[in-house]
């Protein structure tokens, strides 16, 4: 026998430990046997039984109990001890409780307490001592027979049921049963009255109406019977495999049992109270328990009852697993497998079995049940646990899956909440329930409630796609997707055959969709040629945890699917998608962050150039994509690839085959015009013109800029400024295929005018009729702008110009060209020329005011027409007027031009005289002629600077001609800073154009001289002009063409007679000695016959 105490004990130690023999048993005997004599002559006998008992129930002595429980309390364990204890607990529990009339049962202690009074008082003189005598007695009689009833409910007091602790509850009143007790009350009042009025007794009338209340009551006291006695059933089962176990593998020892179970085949489910349910609910419990069980042919299971730890649901079954249809005709035997098998499952996986609760029938073939739905409670396995782990798709039959050896098929429900036990898969010829399935269909799986067998199909192919995914995220320690929505699913075909599906998905909380599309899930997808994960767009925005999953299985009409970007063509849905997938993958492969790509437009008629949005993700910036280019470009299987910036963090991709130069190819000619944008922004990336997030410079707005030229409009990023894009320019234009650039003012940061080509030609001739049109306007024509169009010299705008060049650059041919526009306006025009002869203006000498050639003479004239400045100035005083414009039209004198060339020679003066120790008068005429010329130079820069800085509104234009000058040249001038500032530019030819220009244009001249030189050089007339306070312009100076050409043009503009400034020569200085004068060589003109190679005059 179990728990059975090994120490042996002897007679004289048991004998000193014992207590006295209890006298209990006796004396219920005599009160019983006394109760009856007593009885059968009228006499009170219940009240001795009642005495008696309570006598034994004070008089009763606990037996020794050799055997102790686990936890250390004794118990009985021998045959006898165990009657013994059943003895004495009947005794010492007498009247212990159950007494108040509260219940149906009380209804007995009614009737006997009223046969008891009407036996007493039947036939006995009317004393009230004896009428006090019965009401004791019949009161004793309710006692009794309540005391001896609560006694029969309590198994504890029964040898068998001693240690079960299961006693019997007294049935309540039922609620249904309120009419027939009312009636049966009802009707036992009539016979009871009928027997007062003939016997004149008054106790029939309560003792019928306890009978007709009583019997309504009968079957629901039955059932209570029938559910106590199953639950006494378990329990004996339970304890009888207990007292079989050598040493159980619980401590706390098991309570009460109830809602027993019971099914066909002996099968069984209930609850047992537990102290710990943690010790039982276990796999090494059930293993302790199986070889007991099995003895009786049956398997155990244990398992906890939701949350409540103070009990535990458990189930046994046959060992032999019954027939599929059988097991599912019988709920309670379909539960209790289940919990079997569920704590076999559980001990394998780590998990807790719970309770099989929600057993609901859904479905039935040929009238017999073929699907159940069932839910568990108190595990700790949630059902993707089981889907992932417990139901593997072990073939029917063979050990392995839940419930695969019953050859039954169990189903996780997706949406977690409960699983479906079915006879097989053949959902179509199922009768389902609407009632039962519609509540149970989660919302997750389908939307569509109105066809359960599509939904059960989808379960299984829900977890089978699950799975695969599981397999194919396993690498990257990701999830399968939370929610497949297989309402999304359908397929989308192409018109070349192929054919894609889609589906949507949803993940769980604290995931991105971003890490869904890093693996490549390819593999785990078979043969596809297509499996990716791309994000979800809904009404033009991404969702942050839902994606889409487009596959294309490796069938053979998907052989002609495209794998390059360049080579996806259609314009349908499925092409539309395919474009976005390559896309995804690209950008999912290259970048480090996967980033959330929008929906993919076509953007021409023929050909494959698409249009993607993208938000980057995980702090990727414009630089990240952008050294990543190629990379994304060869993954995509592009041949173009051009990137729009919105801003730091979105952008548009324009990537697929060539860029059509065809405007009608284009679905939208908008599209066109931004994608000559987006070149010319790639073209600032590849010359790494970004700012300091990345992102490159962008193009704003691009149009026509005249001539072969077009206007490119710039916005630059934080981080880069004018400056610094300028400083890239060059490498722009070797990126964009641009070689002349040029910048301009405009409305955006930075503009520039653009061309494939050099934009000007290699000469330009004179356009004459341009120079005497106008002949009131003050612009003068004299070369060809990059735009293609005519520039002027107005001195409204650039009162004075400085002419510089390399020799034989057409410097001077450019000052004739401004002379001859001059002539033909009306103007006065003066030529100085201190160095040679002025051969230049030799077909236009007689109609020139003044013409001088050398120092004195160039002094003389540039004296006198200063103080031809001073007197317009007076005259301008007198009529009070600001400028010449402003003076009548009878007194007002022309404009005047003046040119002197070789300006440079007039600022460099001698090095002062030499020393002459010996007297050499040589040396003292060199000196004195050396001192003269500086002195000419001196009066000559004191006018040059007089007029530059004070007659430009007296109508008096200066054009200074020179060789290539320094930056400290024109530092010798009286007023130098304000004399350079009143001046435009003119440089012709190559060379540095630092001191040719002014110094904020400086770094921009070399740049386009530099840039004419790599695109084929400058030719001859080609130079920078750059108007006061403007930026620089590339040029082409016209050429007059030779002499006589000249003098043909000119022959309308009168001769002019010559002003004298005599007077204003200065003398020649008086030379030491006699020197013989030399006759002056009388002046020449020399014409070199024009042809193909030169149509140039020699200086």
């Amino acid at each position: 026998m179990a728990y059975r105490s090994n120490r042996g004990r002897s007679r004289s130690r048991q004998s000193k430990g014992e207590p006295a023999t209890s006298p209990h048993a006796p004396i219920r005997v005599v009160s019983v046997i006394v109760a009856f004599l007593l009885l059968a002559f009228r006499l009170p006998g219940m009240t001795v039984v009642c005495l008696g008992f309570l006598t034994a129930r004070f008089t009763a002595r606990r037996p020794f109990l050799s055997g102790k429980w686990p936890n250390g309390r004794p118990r009985a364990d021998s045959e006898g001890e165990r009657r013994l204890e059943a003895s004495y607990r009947r005794a010492s529990r007498w009247l212990s409780g159950g007494l108040l009339p509260s219940k149906p049962d009380a209804m007995l202690g009614v009737i006997a307490a009223c046969l008891d009074w009407g036996w007493l008082t039947l036939m006995v003189p009317d004393a009230m001592w004896w009428w006090g005598l019965a009401v004791v007695d019949a009161s004793c009689a309710y006692l009794t027979v309540m005391g001896s009833m609560a006694a029969a409910r309590d198994m504890t007091c029964t040898v068998k049921g001693l240690d079960t602790r299961m006693r019997r509850r007294r049935t309540a009143w039922a609620k249904n049963r309120l009419k027939p007790i009312l009636a049966g009350m009802g009707a036992a009042v009539i016979p009871g009255v009928l027997i007062m009025a003939a016997t004149g007794r008054l106790w029939p009338i309560p003792m019928l109406m306890a009978v007709g209340a009583l019997l309504p009551m009968i079957p629901v006291m039955r059932a209570d019977r029938r559910r106590f006695r199953d639950d006494y059933a378990s329990a004996l089962m339970v304890w009888d495999w207990l007292a079989r176990l050598d040493k159980p593998p619980v401590k706390g020892m098991p309570g009460p049992v109830t809602g027993t179970e019971t099914g066909g085949d002996g099968s069984r489910v209930f609850l047992m109270g537990v102290p710990n349910a943690a010790e039982w609910a276990n796999d090494a419990t059930v293993k302790t328990f199986t070889p007991v069980a099995q003895a009786d042919g049956m398997l155990p299971g244990f398992a906890y009852d939701g949350r409540d730890r103070t009990r535990v649901a458990v189930a046994v079954c046959p060992s032999d697993a019954p027939d599929p249809g059988a097991l599912l005709a019988d709920p309670v035997m379909l539960k209790a497998r289940l919990m079997v098998d569920e704590t076999r499952m559980g001990g394998m996986y780590g998990a807790f079995p719970g309770r099989i609760v929600r057993l609901r029938k859904t479905a039935e073939r040929d009238g017999a049940p073929c699907l159940y739905s069932f839910a568990l409670d108190g595990t700790n396995a949630d059902w993707d646990m089981i889907s992932r782990d417990w139901l593997k798709g072990a073939a029917s039959g063979r050990f392995g899956d839940w419930m695969n050896m019953e050859r039954v098929t169990v189903l996780a429900d997706p949406g977690g909440s409960h699983g479906w036990v079915s006879l097989d898969e053949d959902w179509d010829s199922m009768e389902f329930d609407p009632k039962a399935m519609i509540p149970l269909m989660e919302g997750g799986l389908t939307r569509r409630r109105d066809d359960p067998a599509r939904y059960m199909r989808l379960i299984r192919e829900d977890r089978e796609l699950k799975r695969v995914f599981e397999g194919a995220l396993d690498p990257a320690r990701l999830p399968a997707p939370d929610t497949i929505w297989h309402d999304t699913r359908r397929f989308v075909a192409s018109r070349d055959g192929w054919r894609i599906e889609i589906m949507a998905c949803s993940i769980r909380r604290g995931l991105t969709v971003g890490q869904y599309m890093k693996p490549d899930l390819r593999p785990a997808f078979g043969e596809s040629r297509l499996a990716d994960v791309i994000p979800w767009v809904e009404n033009h925005r991404p969702r942050s945890r839902m994606f889409m999953f487009v596959h294309a299985p490796g069938c053979e009409e998907n052989l002609t699917l495209p794998a390059s970007l360049r080579d996806v063509t259609g314009s349908d849905e499925a092409s539309l998608l395919l474009a976005r997938a390559i896309a995804c993958r690209a950008c999912s492969t290259v970048l480090k962050t996967p980033p959330i790509l929008g929906e993919a437009t076509r953007l021409t008629w023929h050909g494959s150039l698409w249009r993607i949005p993208v938000r980057l993700e995980g702090g990727l910036t414009a630089g990240d994509v952008r050294r990543n280019a190629e990379r994304l470009k060869s993954m995509m299987g592009a041949d173009t690839l051009l990137m729009e910036w919105r801003d730091s963090g979105l952008m548009i991709l324009w990537c697929g085959g060539p860029v059509p130069d065809d405007p009608h190819e284009w679905l939208d000619m908008r599209q066109h015009d931004r994608i000559i944008r987006l070149r010319l922004d790639e073209a600032w990336a590849a010359s790494r013109a970004v700012g300091a997030d990345g992102r490159p410079v962008t193009t704003m707005e691009v149009g026509t800029g005249g001539g072969r030229l077009i206007r490119a409009s710039f916005g630059l990023p934080a981080g880069l400024g004018v400056d610094g894009a300028m400083g890239r320019l060059d490498a722009f234009r070797a990126t964009s295929g641009y070689s002349y650039a040029r910048r301009v003012n405009g409305n955006a940061p930075l503009t520039l005018l653009l061309s494939h080509g050099d934009p000007l030609p290699e000469r330009a001739p004179a356009d004459w009729g341009m120079m005497a049109a106008e002949p009131g306007s003050t612009r003068l024509p004299f070369a060809v702008g990059d735009d293609g169009g005519t520039v002027f010299y107005d001195p409204h705008d650039t009162a004075h110009l400085l002419v510089t060049g390399q020799t034989m650059s057409g410097k001077t041919s450019a000052a004739v060209t401004l002379v001859n526009a001059a002539l033909l306006h009306g103007w006065h025009a003066y030529v100085g020329d201190p160095v040679k002869s002025g051969n230049d203006f030799a077909p236009v000498k007689s109609k020139l005011n003044g013409f001088a050639t050398g120092l004195d003479d160039c002094t003389g004239m540039l004296r006198w027409l200063d103080m031809e400045g001073r007197r317009r100035l007076d005259l301008q005083k007198r009529y009070g007027v600001q400028n010449v414009d402003g003076l009548p039209d009878d007194v007002r004198p022309p404009r005047i031009i003046i040119f002197l060339d070789e300006f440079v020679s007039l600022l460099e003066l001698s090095r002062g005289a030499k020393r002459n120790p010996t007297g050499d008068p040589d040396i003292d005429n060199e000196n004195l002629l050396e001192a003269w010329r500086d002195n000419c130079k001196k009066r000559i820069g004191a006018a040059v600077s007089h007029i530059l800085t004070q007659h430009r509104s007296q109508g008096i234009t200066l054009i200074l001609g020179s060789q290539m000058m320094k930056t400290e040249s024109m530092d010798a001038l009286p007023d130098a800073g304000l004399a350079k500032s009143q001046m435009g530019r003119l440089f012709i030819g190559a060379g540095d154009v630092n001191g040719n220009v002014s110094q904020q244009n400086v770094r921009e001249g070399n740049r386009l001289i530099r840039q004419a030189m790599d695109s084929g050089g400058m030719p001859k007339g080609r130079g920078l002009y750059e108007r006061m306070g403007r930026g620089l312009q590339m040029v082409q100076c016209w050429w007059c063409g030779p002499g006589p050409e000249v003098a043909e043009h000119m022959a309308s503009v009168p001769d002019a007679p010559p002003d004298d400034w005599t007077e204003l020569i200065p003398a020649p200085p008086k030379l030491v000695g006699v020197q013989e004068t030399m006759p002056a060589e009388p002046d020449r003109t020399v014409s070199v016959k024009a042809d193909d190679g030169d149509d140039w005059v020699l200086d």
